[in-house]
């Protein structure tokens, strides 16, 4: 189902569009305050979510665990979920959890890490999140800022038979790029990103089905993004620089894959039915569903989240600029250079 699909629509919605001070000049809404938002159902097995995790409709976790990396005096539940939750062997840390419709647990099922400033650590009835709306402002935020015309291009280097890199360099404080699916879909390549450090970052991917795995994803002198090492606690964990600049806004996908992929930046697919397994993403994941293969491990979603550095402009700016933007088209494909 497509919705938003017009100028008109675009323009209502960029009228309304709230742009405070510590979102600008892309706000996810409620669901920012999750780490993986998912609209619809969740399957889970032997993996995490480092931060919040919100499931709209129905919830079914194995060995798992959320909120690992959240902060000892969190309030705020851990784990909301719209409808039924079923969880075995997981663990559920620094707050408690909460379901619409009925609670599935067993004593495998533990909510860790209690203290005088957290929560009941319970898993307990609660109704009260409105996934309706969230869910409704997603949805239109896509195609809202997938009719923004692209500001910087998207170079291609590759043949007639295969795409070796695609570098995304930028130099605004806001960057709109704009990919098709079947390129950004290209095994065995590398994502170069070559963008200022508090810049905010949105690659547009057009078209309904999207595979990615098998990419490496670089800075601007070609060396590989560095990956977590949970081995060394704390200190092992990786700045978040490229990766929080970076929102990939999958603005048509219906069917989306990750695999044998460590992904940098956030993932916005909220028409897209997700299987994401034996990989890894630093970043927000807010999918319509979240599905794993039968026999592969989820995939991790470590806790970082897209425009976690300083504003670099005032909020009247940032309406000013997106105004433009919209302004200037409503779509622009990308055109393919090769070498």
């Amino acid at each position: 189902m497509k919705v938003w699909k017009t100028p008109v629509a675009a323009a209502i919605l960029a009228s309304t569009l709230s742009l405070t001070a510590h979102a600008a000049p892309f706000y996810l809404g409620d669901a920012a305050n999750f780490n993986a938002y998912v609209l619809q159902d969740m399957t889970g097995r032997n993996s995490d979510v480092e931060g919040r995790l919100a499931v709209g409709g129905n919830v079914n976790l194995k060995d798992f665990a959320v909120g690992l990396q959240l902060p000892q005096n969190s309030a705020l539940p851990s784990m909301v979920v719209g409808q039924n939750a079923t969880a075995r062997n997981t663990r559920i840390y620094h707050g408690d959890a909460t379901a619409g419709g009925n609670i599935d647990i067993d004593e495998t099922v533990g909510l860790y890490n209690e203290n005088e400033f957290n929560n009941t650590h319970q898993f307990y009835a609660d109704n009260s999140f409105d996934f309706a709306s969230t869910n409704s402002e997603l949805l239109a935020n896509s195609q809202l800022w997938g009719s923004y015309a692209a500001t910087s291009t998207a170079q291609i280097v590759g043949d007639n038979d295969s795409i070796w890199e695609i570098t995304l360099a930028g130099d605004k404080d806001v960057n709109i790029f704009s990919i098709n699916a079947a390129d950004f879909s290209a095994p065995n390549k590398n994502l170069i990103f070559d963008v200022p450090s508090t810049s905010y970052n949105v690659i547009n991917v057009y078209g309904e089905s999207v595979e990615l795995f098998n990419t490496g994803f670089s800075g601007a002198d070609g060396s590989q993004l560095v990956d977590n090492r949970p081995e060394d606690g704390e200190a092992g964990r990786h700045s978040g620089e490229v990766a929080n600049n970076l929102l990939f806004n999958f603005v048509d996908a219906t069917e989306l894959s990750l695999h044998a992929v460590g992904f940098k930046g956030s993932i916005l697919a909220p028409l897209a039915d997700t299987t994401f397994y034996n990989g890894q993403i630093d970043g927000n994941f807010i999918v319509k569903n979240w599905l794993t293969p039968a026999g592969e491990f989820t995939g991790q979603v470590n806790n970082y989240r897209f425009g976690d550095f300083a504003d670099v402009s005032e909020p009247s700016t940032w309406i000013v600029t997106l105004s433009a933007l919209a302004a200037l088209g409503w779509r622009r494909r990308l055109k393919r250079k090769t070498t």
